[in-house]
């Protein structure tokens, strides 16, 4: 009896070792990421427009999806195991690559991902959003923001984060209140301090040098942005895009917002996995 006893707790500690050693299948391609957990970074849209957008994506549904308030919080399930990949824009993951070895990205291939980000203002104040975009269109027209992309997007070295930059208070000038949420890096990045950083802080203050006005920053999460603009807690939201080519975004869309000029243009998109 002792024995059998004996063999059959041998088996069960062989069994559980084999079973911690075996590994959830590696994901490779767009389709491995089918039936299975997906993270996002919660927009404002709906549960079912998300999973529609990522089904295109992946040729086929999740499992399920599971939304985050920060960027940071969605890398951090990826590499606990609690999701299996999550969507980036293209400029988002090779900044991402660069610093972190543990994670590859797999690059949406057949459905074209392009757009470009835009600052958002109140309806109402229509006259600010008429200083931002005249603003925008000088800086885009003397090669101000061209040379800011390359400064802080496409040449930031991989051993640098953003750095801050402090932007002079114009004595008497007027202040308006910016809402960032950091999770777009190195487009809009808020550093470990939680100040913002970089190339957000760059262009607006260019931008506040020609129209003779102060930014203050406030750090928020992505889904609060427009509820945050429409309470007045903040006169502008700095990054929000606009997809020239889906509708998935369009439920953003509302009287109560109006959108700038452009100031970046995005094209392309992946899926970040565990190596």
């Amino acid at each position: 009896m002792k024995n059998k006893v004996s063999l059959f707790l041998i088996f069960l500690l062989v069994l559980g070792l084999t079973s911690c050693g075996q590994k959830s299948a590696k994901i490779e391609t767009l389709s491995d990421l089918q039936g299975k957990v997906i993270g996002n970074i919660s927009s404002g849209v709906s549960d079912s427009g998300t999973i529609a957008m990522l089904s295109v994506l992946i040729g086929g549904e999740p499992a399920e999806v599971i939304s985050y308030n920060r960027g940071i919080d969605v890398l951090a399930a990826l590499k606990s195991g609690k999701i299996d990949g999550y969507p980036s824009h293209q400029f988002a993951a090779d900044y991402l690559l660069k610093r972190d070895s543990q994670v590859v990205a797999i690059p949406v291939l057949d459905v074209p991902i392009e757009g470009h980000a835009i600052m958002a203002v109140r309806t109402e104040d229509f006259k600010l959003k008429t200083m931002l975009d005249s603003a925008i269109i000088i800086l885009r027209d003397n090669g101000t923001i061209s040379a800011l992309e390359q400064e802080w997007i496409m040449n930031l070295p991989a051993e640098n984060e953003p750095t801050f930059n402090e932007i002079p208070v114009i004595e008497g000038a007027p202040s308006y209140y910016v809402g960032v949420a950091g999770d777009l890096p190195p487009l809009d990045y808020v550093a470990s301090d939680g100040f913002p950083a970089g190339f957000n802080v760059a262009l607006l203050s260019e931008i506040g040098k020609i129209l003779n006005i102060n930014f203050k920053f406030v750090s928020l999460e992505t889904q609060a942005r427009f509820t945050a603009l429409a309470s007045k807690k903040i006169d502008v939201i700095f990054c929000h895009f606009q997809s020239t080519n889906t509708e998935y975004f369009n439920e953003l869309k509302n009287e109560g917002w109006v959108a700038t000029q452009p100031y970046f243009v995005y094209k392309g998109g992946s899926f970040i996995v565990n190596k």
